[in-house]
């Protein structure tokens, strides 16, 4: 039975649209921030574009168990409009039920760039749990990451 619950989290990234959404689709930056806690991708497959598809396998210990784990996250892109909109099937390998859907905008703010992110279609509240503290502690990574650091101290430095 599904219940389709949704999550909406948000968390302000101190960077330009255009360098947070290249956070969110070029695998080499993805390598530094996707995973809950510790965690980190394995592996990253990803063809950023409408219809693209996408996985990742992340390892690490579990903020949520404190074991170690490797989780396997896959889905296609069916909304991409570069630096303003994502949106994307989202499929946890083990997890019940149909792909949930994954929304990210990412709008202009003074500190930088806010990044809203929601998810629906959450068949039962223990992955709504689990997914708020997943993607929170991804999030909080994304905030303070060094490939960042360059993009500020050139605006400083202008």
């Amino acid at each position: 039975m599904s219940e389709n619950l949704r999550l909406e989290l948000s968390k302000v990234v101190r960077a330009s649209r255009a360098r947070t959404f290249d956070a969110w689709t070029r695998p080499e930056l993805l390598m530094q921030w996707f995973g809950p806690g510790q965690m980190l991708p394995a592996s990253v497959e990803m063809d950023a574009r409408l219809d693209g598809g996408f996985q990742f396998v992340i390892v690490g210990i579990s903020p949520r168990s404190g074991e170690k784990m490797t989780i396997t996250f896959s889905g296609v892109f069916r909304e991409f409009v570069t630096a303003e909109k994502l949106g994307f099937d989202w499929t946890v390998a083990g997890d019940p039920g149909d792909p949930t859907y994954v929304t990210v905008d990412f709008r202009d703010v003074a500190e930088g760039t806010e990044v809203r992110l929601t998810q629906e279609k959450i068949p039962a509240e223990e992955l709504l749990k689990r997914n708020q503290m997943g993607w929170g502690l991804m999030l909080e990574k994304l905030a303070v990451l060094t490939v960042f650091a360059e993009e500020n101290a050139a605006a400083q430095a202008g």
